[in-house]
């Protein structure tokens, strides 16, 4: 997924004496944007996170910096980003320089994890009517770790339930991006209307199991599968009713894991999931990328876009697939050397690769069970009519809805430029969207008749 921050943040490693006086948390504002960084102390070794709840930036690493005494210089060289500081006698602030493009002064004092954590107006809150449990499930040599949330007894005593299954990249189990939660919302929302909703941690996330750097989407959809018979085992489940959600990649997952298991899923649903071939999928997401600025690609730009995923897709051998990534890009000549080698790195990993060469025409036939379909309008990086229309070719009775003003994370907002800042737009899903899908999951398992 992608992730648009303005305010880049650093990772501190190293050990001087006095350290231990800056350790905590300390906030400041740059330009009316509240920060925090977080420097703790492991073992001897130093690191920081910094936070900029106002740009949904919370925790993220960074990079480097030099503490002395009652001094600290932290530095960003690739985004010309410096911060000068000196601790004060009494220990209570921080008084310094940061410097980007300008000198600004910016004095840290003392703060607590609260000013460094974002609540959004969505986010679950208590009292919760349900219960939660934290649970442990298996794939082969796999251990995911995840929590169950389950309706209250005034609910049927045996409830429909749901997997969610996040998107690209490894994610926890509430799918946090940004400050947002969108899958502790739906998990809640969909809880308080009687639907039991199991949500995992990815492999090497959390409590779950570090993966292979060789895995791919369908050994993630092979863990989508365990979390499904894992939910049909439990005891206040309906295990006639059990279905799958997932979001992005984990709606590509959703329609996999239902071809998989025709007689054994109740229903699938793909939020903003690819359909199509993923070579064509990122063909056309840099198409959309470029609409959104106001323009087209051009014709060289988009022949480069073309060649380069038709190459990934059709070069197995990763050596020549890397010399070809090298030659269009260096003939497009709009990247430098380390772009490039970045780049390579990226486009010749397993998982990318898989992806690109991932066709979906494979699956959607195989799909039995009842299927939703969700796109916003103004996602750019799954488009809404490329994957829906395909949806709707291979399987005719699947239900899509294409939201108008939605963006990828299914958000609300006034413009389509606004919709591409996801941490700067309080709502984490739009509400129409969770209520559909409660209509979908309730009218299709109305009739499931449990097996115990």
């Amino acid at each position: 997924m992608m992730r648009t921050l303005y305010l880049v943040i650093f990772t501190l490693c190293c050990v001087v004496a006095h350290a231990t006086d800056f350790v905590g948390y300390w906030k400041g504002e740059v330009m009316n944007l509240p920060i925090v960084f977080h420097i703790t102390n492991h073992n001897g070794q130093y690191s920081a996170t910094l936070s900029s709840p106002s740009q949904g930036a919370v925790d993220i690493a960074c990079d480097k910096t030099l503490i002395s005494a009652d001094s600290i210089s932290i530095e960003i060289a690739s985004l010309g980003i410096r911060y000068d500081g000196v601790m004060q006698a009494d220990g209570k602030a921080i008084t310094g320089t940061f410097i980007q493009g300008m000198a600004l002064k910016l004095t840290l004092t003392p703060a607590t994890a609260q000013d460094a954590a974002i609540v959004r107006p969505q986010d679950p809150k208590p009292p919760f009517i349900y219960n939660a449990h934290e649970v442990t499930f298996a794939n082969e040599d796999i251990t995911l770790s995840a929590t169950l949330t389950t309706p209250s007894p005034i609910f049927s005593p045996t409830s429909p339930a749901v997997v969610l299954v996040t998107g690209s990249g490894a994610q926890n189990r509430d799918e946090e991006i940004m400050g947002h939660r969108p899958f502790a919302v739906i998990a809640d929302y969909l809880t308080r209307a009687g639907i039991a909703v199991l949500r995992y941690d990815d492999r090497g996330v959390g409590g779950s199991s570090q993966g292979k750097t060789t895995d791919t989407t369908l050994d993630f959809a092979s863990d989508a599968i365990a979390a499904v018979n894992f939910l049909k085992s439990q005891p206040d489940i309906n295990p006639a009713a059990v279905g799958i959600l997932g979001h992005s990649e984990g709606g590509s997952i959703a329609l996999i894991a239902a071809a998989s298991m025709p007689d054994d899923i109740a229903f699938a649903i793909s939020l903003a999931g690819v359909a199509v071939k993923g070579r064509d999928a990122m063909i056309e997401q840099n198409h959309m990328i470029a609409r959104a600025s106001g323009r087209e690609l051009p014709a060289d730009i988009s022949q480069s876009v073309t060649d380069m995923f038709w190459a990934i897709d059709t070069i197995t051998d990763n050596d020549a697939l890397g010399f070809k990534i090298r030659e269009i890009m260096t003939k497009a000549a709009t990247h430098s050397s380390s772009q490039i080698d970045q780049s390579v790195t990226v486009m010749t990993s397993p998982w990318y690769s898989a992806f690109i060469r991932l066709d979906m025409a494979q699956y959607l036939p195989l799909v039995k069970c009842p299927v939703l379909a969700l796109n916003g309008q103004w996602d750019i990086q799954v488009g809404a009519e490329q994957n829906l229309n395909a949806i709707k070719q291979a399987i005719p009775t699947a239900q899509t809805i294409e939201y108008p003003r939605l963006n990828h994370m299914f958000q609300e907002s006034a413009s389509l430029s606004q919709s591409l800042s996801y941490g700067n737009i309080q709502q984490t899903i739009s509400p129409t969207v969770l209520s559909d899908i409660v209509k979908f999951i309730i009218a299709t398992t109305k009739n499931a008749k449990s097996t115990r």
